[in-house]
């Protein structure tokens, strides 16, 4: 080994009750029964008899990528304890496929590898220290713990070795764009105080630029030596983040990434310390990646919405992962497998919830486009071609994307943006946004919303309009003005409920999805679902947003779209004039969109430097 050799911490083990109280989040920790977290000055505690397992989301080490990513060797686990108990040392990786008996979908099965038990007696608090072995198949290590008698633990780590030559001296300035969300800002402000700010080792490699476009929160009782609010006109995200990259462009000494993070998280400061040291130890082949964090949803913590986004050949975006149950051994496992994101024919993005920039990407000929909100982060990662790193650990606390559908958000904003992206970037011709828009006109005008039909075609058109409209767009007004043609929910009466019930129990699950078959089928085709002839008499229930069941609407006259999880709805009801007004709007939209497509998509080509360049921003947010 050699003598420029030293041995470091890459990441600390969460012990606490502050990081074990959310019911549904324990397992994310550990596993076990009967044990006590750390809480103030009393140890973690494991009864005699007792067995406690740290192959988790937070407390096992991703071993595989430490070595992939970095210069580390020589992994191995410290532990301050006392009492008399065993330690086995393990690691899983991924085997075979199988079929998963709780889904009857195919995965790989997870193959655990044992590394040897080692057994103490310690009268005292001792520092004690298990290397894992240098060779093993495993992607993750960790490691469990049976007590003989009551045993107390004070805290512990996973430490590595590597050349200190090799250390090199990360600088990130977070970014949050917010508007009106002063609680979680304050609060957030709290926490990285008490924690990162006032960390000696990592206080001088962080700092915060909240950039305020609501302008509701006071600079002089906020700011301090690693906080700068920033008030800014509301530009929406895009405008927010790009605002914040330039006041970081002006600085004398710069950082080496930013950090780009929405306001509405809840955080946890490991996040912010295993992003540290990855970027400590990063080899200098990955100094380009985009470090992208997780999604998980707040109102199911144990869940994980999102790490890498995939923009589908079909035109939709999801997660590139799927949902997974943090809480699972396998998903533990199977979140930190490479290849399900290696796919260079697929498009890749990863979401600004948490997202961690290069500066050498960061440029003032670089920066975002003025989309206002949504689809900024998707072109912003398409755009620079971005490979990712993710590492379990690394995430934030978000509300779901699906808590609170929105029609002029998820049709109009999204596929408007869809349209110019795609526009602008030649990699993205595979993708089908406007068989998309079309497809979604036609389920929403078979369930009689003609106000979703309305913002779906509005997209169309303000695409067309070309980047000089997306110049002088003034975001907010639009937004103001999209959501006054939205649908308007209002709370959940008896008769409403009393329908949901009766629809449940005869139709099973609102979100089962049938399709009719035979005449059926051919009647509700034709007729477009009793809208040109052969109206039915039924009133229906069906969620509002996604989804849609051709069984639960045919014959319908009223539709009553429900959104369970607030508790409000509202009804569309069949009216053959808007139908015909909508259809004829559609018609010739399309024709224009024919004739006028290659136009306006070289236009867009022509301008899209300007767009992002730092002359039309300092511009755009006079």
């Amino acid at each position: 080994m050699s003598e420029d050799n030293t041995k470091v911490l890459i990441q600390e083990l969460l012990l606490s009750q502050d990081n074990m109280k959310e019911e549904n989040t324990s397992e994310m920790f550990c596993r076990g029964e009967n044990y006590s977290a750390a809480s103030g000055k009393d140890p973690f505690f494991i009864p005699a008899g007792t067995c406690v397992d740290f192959f988790t989301y937070f407390n096992a080490l991703s071993v595989s990528k430490w070595s992939k990513y970095t210069s580390l060797e020589d992994y191995a686990l410290e532990l301050e304890a006392e009492g008399s108990f065993e330690i086995e040392l393990f690691g899983c990786y991924s085997g075979e496929k199988i079929i998963d008996e709780k889904t009857k979908e195919e995965k790989k099965k997870t193959v655990r590898e044992s590394f040897g038990i080692t057994a103490f007696d310690l009268k005292e608090k001792t520092l004690i220290a298990l290397p894992f072995p240098k060779e093993h198949k495993s992607s993750i290590v960790a490691f469990q713990i049976k007590a003989g008698t009551d045993s107390r633990f004070f805290g512990g780590c996973y430490t590595a070795k590597t050349d200190k030559n090799k250390i090199r001296e990360p600088k990130i300035t977070l970014i949050t764009t917010t508007f009106k969300k002063e609680s979680y800002i304050k609060t957030n402000i709290q926490l990285l105080n008490s924690s990162i700010f006032k960390n000696k080792e990592l206080s001088s490699h962080f700092s915060w630029k909240i950039i305020d476009n609501g302008r509701t929160l006071e600079p002089e009782s906020l700011n301090n030596s690693h906080i700068t609010i920033v008030p800014n006109k509301n530009v929406g995200g895009s405008g927010g983040f790009a605002r914040g990259m330039i006041e970081v462009l002006k600085e004398k000494e710069k950082p080496t990434h930013v950090l780009l993070m929405d306001d509405d998280v809840i955080m946890i400061p490991e996040s912010f310390l295993r992003l540290y040291r990855i970027l400590k130890y990063l080899k200098p082949e990955y100094d380009d990646r985009f470090i992208s964090g997780a999604m998980l949803e707040i109102s199911e913590r144990n869940i994980q919405h999102e790490d890498v986004g995939i923009f589908m050949k079909h035109g939709g975006h999801g997660p590139a992962k799927g949902r997974l149950d943090l809480n699972e051994i396998d998903s533990v496992l199977s979140n930190e497998e490479e290849d399900r994101i290696s796919d260079e024919k697929e498009h890749y993005y990863s979401g600004w919830w948490y997202c961690c920039i290069p500066m050498t990407v960061v440029r003032p000929d670089n920066l975002p486009l003025p989309f206002f909100v949504r689809g900024d982060d998707v072109e912003y990662s398409l755009r620079n071609r971005a490979k990712f790193i993710t590492l379990n650990g690394i995430c934030i606390w978000h509300e779901g994307f699906g808590a609170k559908f929105s029609c002029q958000m998820e049709f109009y904003q999204v596929h408007r943006n869809d349209l110019i992206l795609q526009a602008m970037l030649p990699d993205l011709a595979d993708i089908q946004v406007i068989q998309r828009v079309d497809n979604l006109f036609w389920e929403e005008l078979l369930k009689f919303n003609y106000k979703a039909c309305s913002l779906l075609l509005d997209s169309v058109e303000d695409f067309l309009k070309g980047p000089d409209y997306l110049k002088q767009l003034d975001g907010e007004a639009c937004m103001q003005e999209k959501r006054r043609a939205d649908n308007q929910l209002v709370p959940f009466t008896d008769e409403v409920r009393n329908l949901l019930e009766e629809s449940i129990r005869e139709e099973g699950p609102l979100e089962k999805v049938v399709y009719l078959t035979g005449l059926k089928r051919q009647i509700y085709g034709h007729s477009a679902n009793g809208q040109k002839f052969l109206g039915g008499h039924r009133t229906v229930v069906i969620p509002y947003g996604w989804g849609y069941s051709q069984k639960r609407l045919y014959k319908a006259e009223h539709v009553i779209a429900v959104d369970t999880g607030r508790e409000l709805y509202v009804k569309f009801t069949r009216e053959k004039n808007q139908y015909e007004e909508l259809i004829k709007r559609q018609k010739a939209l399309s024709e224009r969109f024919r004739t006028k497509h290659k136009e306006v998509v070289n236009a867009y080509r022509e301008q899209e430097a300007e767009l992002r360049s730092l002359e039309f921003w300092t511009e755009y947010l006079k």
